[in-house]
């Protein structure tokens, strides 16, 4: 189909393939790798960091328009936990602050505008909220058990806890590896 007669769907599909491929591209050097169409995750000892992306107004039905709106959310998953949910408790594009001009992360996918300034803070944002915030468990994974901020549920919590005193699940592990897309590690 010609390009000016493809539909909104198709637009903003094509689109926001596009713009996960650049971003995948620009985050490998953190050690991200893709692992599903929206998510990027990168896997330590007990833990695993994640990226995960929703597309604004995507529960409604059909786009109207040609807009890519994106939402950034991060998270940690516990390798021990059998859970089939991924809890987003770290930062997110909220889109108070987004608006308010320090993260631009929408584009129009019929004519490119803003695009470039959209992966561009994608990646910002990844770098300025996320890798701060990562960075804080990855050298230290107990912190998770202690720090006020902590995503992690009490049950969650004391899986962790079992998984640093070597009462690792090796079901667990296969069951949290495969929520979040990861094939090898």
């Amino acid at each position: 189909m010609p390009p000016d007669e493809r539909t909104a769907t198709e637009l903003v599909r094509e689109g926001l393939e596009r713009a996960c491929r650049e971003f995948t591209a620009r985050i490998e050097a953190l050690g991200f790798r893709r692992t599903k169409k929206m998510l990027w995750a990168r896997v330590h000892l007990h833990t695993a960091d994640f990226i995960h992306f929703h597309r604004h107004g995507s529960t409604y039905g059909a786009p109207i328009n040609a807009s890519v709106d994106i939402r950034v959310q991060l998270g940690i998953r516990i390798l021990n936990d059998a859970s089939q949910r991924a809890a987003l408790g770290g930062p997110s594009s909220d889109p108070t602050v987004v608006r308010s001009g320090r993260y631009h992360l929408r584009f129009n996918a019929k004519s490119g505008s803003t695009y470039e300034r959209c992966i561009d803070d994608l990646v910002r944002f990844v770098v300025e909220q996320g890798e701060p915030w990562f960075q804080r468990f990855v050298g230290n994974t107990e912190d998770l058990l202690t720090v006020p901020d902590s995503e992690l549920q009490p049950s969650t919590k004391e899986l962790l806890k079992a998984g640093l005193s070597g009462q690792p699940d090796a079901n667990s592990r296969a069951a949290s590896l495969k929520l979040l897309g990861i094939r090898k590690t």
